[in-house]
């Protein structure tokens, strides 16, 4: 059997292929890659259920019409983390229970309504119409904020029209929650601080509603004439 050797041509073609399948994924993909493993593996979703308490508040002589959009029955919030993977929020039943209690609470009578103003009944024997929705989400994890806390902030606001679909006032609420991470896992602990945060939003509106300037001015002082 006859040896043949290889020419110098083979050899640099051979080579050539080795060096291509060598770099044919360079090592910053395939750090990429790894980074994107590691991420989907750490992705985190966190679904709120809660039945808040109905706040303890005398109820204001009004009769309200509420209306909740996709920003309430339907909000979800999505956020991805170069280090910490995937995070999402699934807060739209929940947050339609929480303004349930609270305006149940806080007013004498309420109805839901499917816009936000207009003529004949319900309408017309409206007070106002809310219309509240979420304008903000964030959140920290403890690594970010050099801490044991998870932390949440929501921004909600209430939109206030009359019954014939005048804004009255759009009123931004604030609301902040943690949670301590060494007493929850990582999923359990955002939860709770997210309940914590509408906890928040609970005390502000019922402590604050009836002395928001312009809400007092159009639905309160009547009433407070009357009572006098």
């Amino acid at each position: 059997m006859q040896t043949r050797w290889a020419s110098p041509r083979d050899v640099i073609r051979s080579n050539e292929y080795k060096l291509v399948k060598r770099t044919d994924i360079s090592r910053p993909t395939l750090w990429l890659l790894a980074a994107a493993a590691l991420g989907s593996a750490c992705s985190k979703s966190v679904e709120v259920k809660v039945d808040f308490p109905e706040p303890l508040v005398a109820p204001l002589a009004l009769k309200v019409g509420l209306r909740y959009g996709d920003s309430i029955n339907n909000y979800s919030y999505h956020e991805e983390l170069p280090v910490d993977g995937n995070w999402s929020f699934e807060l739209g039943a929940t947050n339609a229970r929480l303004f349930d209690k609270i305006f149940s609470a806080l007013f004498e009578e309420v109805v839901y309504v499917d816009a936000t103003g207009g003529t004949g009944e319900p309408y017309s024997s409206l007070d106002a119409i809310i219309e509240p929705t979420i304008e903000a989400f964030e959140f920290s994890l403890p690594r970010q904020s050099r801490s044991d806390q998870y932390a949440v902030w929501i921004r909600y606001n209430l939109r206030v029209y009359g019954p014939d679909g005048n804004l009255i006032t759009n009123w931004p609420v604030s609301a902040y929650g943690q949670a301590d991470s060494r007493l929850f896992g990582a999923k359990e602990a955002m939860a709770e601080a997210t309940i914590n945060a509408m906890r928040d939003a609970v005390a502000s509106i019922v402590t604050g509603f009836g002395k928001e300037p312009k809400i007092k001015e159009a639905l309160l002082t009547e009433n407070e004439d009357e009572e006098l």
